[in-house]
């Protein structure tokens, strides 16, 4: 990880273009997720679960701070209740759990193991916030127990692959050269410690 722990105004752009991208794919997934929702119910959140924390891997991978995953997860959040979601409460207690378990992961670890296998888990940490947050916002806790453990292994598999793909968004950007000043491509993604 960075020596430098602190956010440069240079981190703080980043983090906010990106979050805002992802903010607007946020409110387009909602969609899609209303539209299966419909003829499959939860199972299409649970699908769909990875999507929404994109942006808390994506930026914790690129700056590899603390406090990233789960800021860069908040703005997101706020840019989606901007931009026109209509379930502002939900949408900012989603992003603010899944953003805290992301983080969470990085602080186990003690932000110095910055691979593929830890935005993974991030990834894993952030669908299991949106679980436990759906279990109790959306009466989740009422489904029966083989739907909560198919749901469990569904947002497992999303979080996995949101954090797979976060990692190859990030190195596909850095290929162009917009990110050679930070630490993703400065070969400090703790690599040594977790492959």
């Amino acid at each position: 990880m960075n020596k430098n722990k602190k956010m440069t105004l240079r981190d703080v752009i980043a983090m906010s273009v990106i979050s805002i991208v992802f903010g607007i794919l946020y409110l387009f997934w909602i969609f899609i997720n209303g539209t299966f929702g419909a003829a499959i119910g939860p199972f299409s959140t649970a699908i769909l679960s990875g999507l929404w924390i994109m942006a808390c891997t994506v930026c914790g991978y690129i700056i590899q701070k603390p406090g990233v995953a789960f800021v860069a997860q908040m703005m997101a959040a706020l840019t989606e209740v901007l931009v026109g979601s209509v379930s502002a409460g939900s949408v900012l207690i989603l992003g603010f759990t899944q953003g805290l378990a992301c983080e969470l992961i990085l602080l186990i670890l003690m932000y110095k193991a910055w691979g593929r296998k830890t935005i993974i888990l991030m990834g894993m940490a952030g669908t299991m916030g949106n679980f436990l947050t759906s279990y109790y916002l959306f009466e989740w806790n009422l489904l029966a127990p083989w739907m909560l453990t198919s749901l469990i292994i569904i947002m497992l598999l999303s979080g996995g692959i949101t954090g797979w793909w976060s990692v190859l968004i990030a190195e596909s950007l850095g290929k162009t050269g917009v990110l050679d000043s930070f630490p993703v491509m400065k070969g400090n993604q703790g690599r040594a410690v977790d492959g």
